[in-house]
């Protein structure tokens, strides 16, 4: 009998070790989710949070007749939102999720084992993983988050944005033909704005044999109207006349610069600190000077002439933030209707396996599977190139002061990018 209660006792307290033994599991299993959720999601939290309080507040204060309703609707367009937060937090004093740690490591490793030089800023989920400068990048006394590039054909991205802009306000459809602005343009009255957003126009101009003496806007383009030529085919064919004549369209609708109208349009609504176009350079800019491939400081200044060329093209300067910002203001509906966003945009020309419209190339990983967009360009010695996925929860923005001829800049990018998006490989 005695042995039977030793027995129990034992049993008693056997059972009690074990239900602490699974309370404990469960607590650290569910404080693991916790840590997870936060790590991966805050600004959804945080959404979550100020949506709570937000709602309280409107509760508590519905009796008033004096107050009136205040729109929070995420797409409203940006000219009518008084203040603006970015969707991602790019406070310098902002550390890495510790959960996307480890990609940071990894992109830390890779750089480690390549010769680039450049700034390069790593999202995941929204989230910053990296904003950091390497190689000759580093010569200079500002931060990696002050450090601006120019962008060379990156710009006809904003190009395309300010034309989608003025397609919303019905100051222009995909439909419009470009003999209504430039008749003088051979077979203008075939080409609509749509076929030069994808570059199925057929117009050709060959920059390279302009004379260097066109050193205003105006000069070139008159330079533009005079000498580009048209070829019946509807073919994909890079050609930035495209982008010059879409620039001189913007100017001819609005009555103001194409800077102007960027700038009244983008820069002030999304308070960018870092973009600007070359007339505005200065030491404030923070423009990261250049470096030849073999090493050597460039230091030939950027002719005028050359930039002049740019227009709408590839005459202005930004950092990765300010980049950043402005794609996922487009793709939250900041600038215009979702609707106006897939005709502009995402209704591409079959190039290969790869699409381009909009001064983006956009490729579809797999019948069912994820969508990215791409873009890339060359000017003076500076390489930008940046990828993202459908919504811009996910970026690489690489930007290279230092043009390498063996494309090492590109594919850097494109491994950076397999790097944050883990289970997706972009090969092109």
């Amino acid at each position: 009998m005695k042995k039977s209660r030793m027995e129990y006792d034992k049993l008693k307290r056997k059972q009690k070790w074990i239900g602490l033994l699974f309370f404990l599991i469960g607590s650290l299993i569910t404080i693991s989710i916790i840590i997870t959720v936060i790590a991966l999601y805050p600004n959804e939290l945080t959404s979550l949070v100020k949506t709570h309080v937000t709602s309280q507040s409107t509760s508590s204060s519905s009796t008033s007749v004096d107050d009136k309703p205040t729109s929070t609707d995420s797409s409203e367009p940006l000219q009518q939102t008084h203040t603006f937060t970015p969707r991602t937090n790019f406070a310098e004093n902002t550390e890495t999720p510790l959960l996307l740690k480890p990609l940071k490591d990894k992109l830390e490793q890779d750089i480690a084992s390549r010769e680039l030089s450049g700034t390069l800023l790593a999202i995941k989920n929204n989230q910053v993983v990296m904003y950091n400068s390497f190689g000759y990048a580093t010569d200079v006394p500002w931060k990696a988050q002050e450090s601006t590039y120019m962008i060379a054909s990156i710009q006809k991205f904003y190009t395309a944005l300010l034309i989608s802009t003025l397609i919303s306000e019905n100051k222009l459809s995909l439909d419009t033909t470009l003999n209504k602005f430039f008749p003088e343009i051979p077979g203008s009255d075939q080409i609509t704005i749509d076929s030069m957003l994808s570059m199925t126009s057929g117009l050709k101009l060959d920059t390279g044999k302009a004379p260097t003496s066109i050193k205003t806007q105006k000069d070139w383009e008159n330079y533009i109207l005079k000498t580009t030529t048209h070829q019946n085919s509807t073919e994909w064919d890079y050609s930035p006349v495209n982008f010059g004549l879409l620039a001189m369209i913007i100017e001819k609708i609005t009555g103001i610069s194409y800077a102007d109208y960027f700038n009244k349009t983008v820069k002030k609504p999304l308070d960018l600190k870092e973009t600007g176009f070359y007339t505005e350079l200065s030491d404030n800019s923070h423009l990261v000077p250049v470096y030849e491939e073999n090493g050597t400081a460039a230091k030939n200044e950027i002719p005028d002439y050359a930039y002049v060329r740019e227009l709408g093209t590839g005459n202005m300067y930004t950092s990765p933030k300010d980049f950043a910002i402005v794609v996922q203001a487009l793709m939250d509906g900041r600038f215009e209707d979702l609707n106006n966003i897939k005709a502009a945009w995402l209704k591409a020309t079959p190039y290969g396996t790869t699409y381009y419209k909009s001064g983006l190339y956009r490729k579809v990983l797999d019948e069912n599977g994820p969508t990215i967009f791409w873009g890339h360009g060359i000017f003076r010695g500076y390489e930008p190139t940046v990828i993202f996925n459908n919504d811009a929860s996910d970026m690489v923005i690489y930007f290279s002061n230092q043009y390498l001829t063996n494309k090492s800049n590109t594919i850097a990018t494109k491994e950076f990018y397999d790097i944050i998006s883990q289970n997706v490989t972009f090969n092109q």
